[in-house]
């Protein structure tokens, strides 16, 4: 939810996510600190292909994180073959085109390690190529797509309202192909009709199953006051006035050293620095305080330092193999090496700073304010790159978990530094212990299918039959 409060993720197996900026704000997922770096891809523009289903075989994403987790194994990610002019599909070619990116906004995040896909076409499918569509439960997004319409219909009537373009033309449309769907949003009674009816499902990147990586983040609670004493010494700051946008800030040895004390900064005092540490990686969390109240925090900046994983440094340290690193395997080192603790967490220089949403207080069902500046709904919300995916649009997403399978129709409501690609996505468990062990063992492939104004993709492709 970025900087994606925009990539736990936890996955705090793959460094996958960084902390998500809200506007102006953020929230969400950072990269998970055990997960060694993988090097970033620089994304092709190969033609666009519009085609009907079926889904053609899997083509395996690329290499991602040199990390492995406790939960099932997955094979190794190899880069997809090179793009070819034919479609995937043993279908007519509908129309081929130039398809562009469009450039990373200034207030999202970048850290590493990324997994950056390039894409090779944009497919229509049908609402019925989407396994467990006619049997879900729809309404959920709905009313999370209402509350998101109040965004997306102020975009100016002829301006994209964010994404990729096809041609120099937005694929998800502008503030025009938005209107009917959001009006028609405040008043439909059956939610699957209503996508049915206003949207076109498409994949980028190809429809095979398989080709999005999913991971997943949480929103984590610590036990904090909002004054020194007994247990609680580790300060949680806001974000200095003197922190300079793409400018190399104190790292966080010297923040940890005391570089911003006695500024005022301290916004709460935390109890472990090891939880502090782990909020840092998700951008946004709840503190529990003395009295039994709750406060909220998001991402309000960072010290733009390079992330690095801290069980990447477990591993050159030659303290654990490769494949023993997990959250839990790097709590368990800490204890039984207390005082080597700084040196590990010193290693990674990045640091994060927080504000207390207020906003969210009142209301502990609500979730953390995502980047695009609405409450993230448990298991309804995914962060995506806004490069490829415009923010508030609905999307479909088909994946195993920990906790069995997700498919469902979500929202894509945040963004993440690692979440790079079209075939990329992290998705939202929801607050608390048990949705931070689902979120740490989630690294799996799957579908993730996003929805457009019909009306937008017909100006592109023609009339879908």
């Amino acid at each position: 939810m970025r900087l994606t409060l925009a990539s736990l993720s936890l996955l705090i197996l793959l460094s996958a996510c960084a902390a998500r900026p809200s506007p102006p704000l953020s929230a969400g997922t950072a990269p998970p600190p055990e997960a060694p770096s993988a090097p970033v891809a620089e994304a092709p523009s190969p033609a666009v292909v519009a085609a009907p289903l079926p889904v053609a075989p899997h083509e395996p994403p690329p290499p991602a994180v040199e990390l492995t987790i406790p939960s099932p194994a997955f094979a190794p990610y190899e880069p997809p073959s090179p793009v070819v002019q034919a479609p995937l599909v043993q279908a007519p070619v509908i129309q081929t085109v130039p398809i562009t990116a469009a450039p990373i906004p200034s207030d999202t995040a970048v850290m590493q390690p990324v997994i950056e896909v390039p894409q090779d076409q944009v497919q229509v499918l049908s609402f019925n190529a989407l396994s467990g569509w006619r049997d879900g439960d729809h309404q959920p997004a709905l009313v999370a797509l209402r509350e998101a319409c109040e965004k997306i219909s102020d975009a100016p009537a002829d301006s994209s309202v964010g994404g990729q373009d096809v041609g120099g033309r937005p694929l998800f449309g502008t503030g025009i192909d938005w209107s009917a769907p959001c009006r028609d949003a405040q008043f439909a009674g059956d939610a699957t009709a209503y996508f049915e009816k206003h949207f076109v499902p498409v994949s980028l990147g190809g429809a095979e199953t398989g080709t999005a990586l999913f991971t997943a983040y949480y929103e984590p609670e610590l036990n904090g006051s909002r004054l020194r004493g007994g247990p609680y010494q580790h300060p949680l700051y806001a974000r200095p006035d003197d922190l300079e946008k793409g400018v190399p800030y104190f790292d966080r040895t010297a923040i940890d050293a005391g570089a911003l004390a006695g500024r005022g900064l301290e916004i709460f005092w935390l109890d472990d620095p090891i939880a502090s540490f782990f909020l840092h990686i998700q951008g946004s969390g709840r503190i529990r305080l003395p009295d039994g109240s709750i406060a909220r925090v998001g991402f309000a900046g960072k010290n733009n330092q390079p992330y690095k994983a801290i069980g990447k440094t477990l591993v050159e340290w030659g303290e654990m193999p490769l494949e023993a690193v997990s959250k839990q395997s790097i709590e368990d080192w800490i204890t039984a090496n207390p005082s080597r603790r700084d040196a590990l967490l010193g290693t990674n220089p990045s640091y994060v700073f927080f504000t207390e949403r207020e906003e969210l207080n009142a209301d502990p069902g609500l979730g953390p304010i995502g980047s695009f500046g609405q409450p993230l709904p448990t298991g309804r919300a995914i962060a995506i790159d806004r490069r490829f995916y415009a923010l508030g649009i609905p999307v479909w997403v088909d994946f195993a978990s920990p906790v069995g399978p997700m498919r469902r129709l979500t929202l894509a409501l945040d963004t993440g530094g690692a979440i790079k690609g079209s075939r990329r996505a992290d998705f939202f468990f929801g607050a608390g212990e048990a949705a931070g062990k689902a979120a740490g063992a989630t690294r799996t492939r799957g579908q993730l299918i996003a929805f457009t104004p019909r009306s937008a993709y017909e100006r592109i492709f023609g009339p879908v039959s």
